[in-house]
């Protein structure tokens, strides 16, 4: 018997469809870029102790890390992607129109990607600046929007939630702490960010003086503010698995 051929209905708008995001208010957006979140990955916030392989070939951070790290600025200093498997690199932290991010992928490594926002942009740019990254054919393991110039609050939160929700096949949603400071950090998991991106150090001088933009934090005060921001904190490691911090 045949079936008569129909075209399928067009989908009903939703809250969450990219054409209705910008009509949404800061605290409308927060609320399904958190629940978005807690579908996804469960009511936690992640921390991981990470080295990173810098430009010189040395590396920053414990040598007993989790997971170690490459800048695609420091590429072609450390002797290009070849290098980066016979380095033992984990992940790739690339900028959104990465010239390398596809290759990266293709040899194994996870790719973080930084994504620029400004003051005052018109949100629909925003909006296709990240369909651009949900069009792409290599898988992103996560984003963490990069601020240009200094990192206003509200417009950072908005642009979080934004993230959050123009991106549901991008898992993971990073607050950078060098880049937006650990109370503005803490504040993006209310909008949809999963794990904090910062050196975990085991001891850290007070932030006083030269010392006052440190991004670097303890595993306690990883754990603190993400439970201060009401989500479980859990310590990431290198295999996968997942710990819950209760100490």
């Amino acid at each position: 018997m045949s079936v008569e051929a129909r075209s399928l209905p067009t989908p009903e708008l939703t809250a969450e469809s990219p054409e209705a995001l910008p009509t949404l208010d800061l605290f409308a957006l927060g609320r399904q870029a958190s629940a978005a979140r807690d579908r996804q990955l469960g009511r936690r916030g992640t921390f991981i102790r990470a080295r990173q392989l810098l430009a010189s070939g040395g590396w920053r951070g414990p040598r007993d890390a989790a997971e170690s790290i490459v800048e695609e600025a420091d590429l072609s200093a450390v002797g290009g992607l070849p290098a980066l498997r016979a380095a033992r690199i984990d992940l790739l932290v690339a900028p959104a129109d990465s010239a390398h991010a596809r290759g990266a992928a293709e040899a194994g490594l996870r790719i973080l990607l930084r994504v620029p926002y400004r003051l005052g942009e018109d949100e629909r740019e925003r909006l296709d600046r990240l369909a651009a990254i949900d069009r792409a054919t290599y898988g992103v393991w996560g984003i963490m929007p990069a601020p240009v110039g200094e990192p206003y609050g509200l417009d950072t939160l908005r642009f979080f939630a934004l993230c959050r929700l123009a991106l549901p096949r991008v898992a993971h949603l990073l607050a950078d702490v060098g880049a937006l400071g650990p109370r503005l950090a803490q504040m993006a998991f209310g909008f949809g960010a999963d794990e904090i991106f910062a050196p975990i150090v085991a001891e850290r001088a007070l932030r006083l003086g030269a010392n006052a933009h440190n991004p670097s934090l303890t595993r306690k005060e990883a754990a603190t503010l993400i439970r201060g921001a009401g989500l479980a904190p859990c310590e990431r490691f290198g295999d996968g698995t997942i710990e819950e911090v209760t100490a």
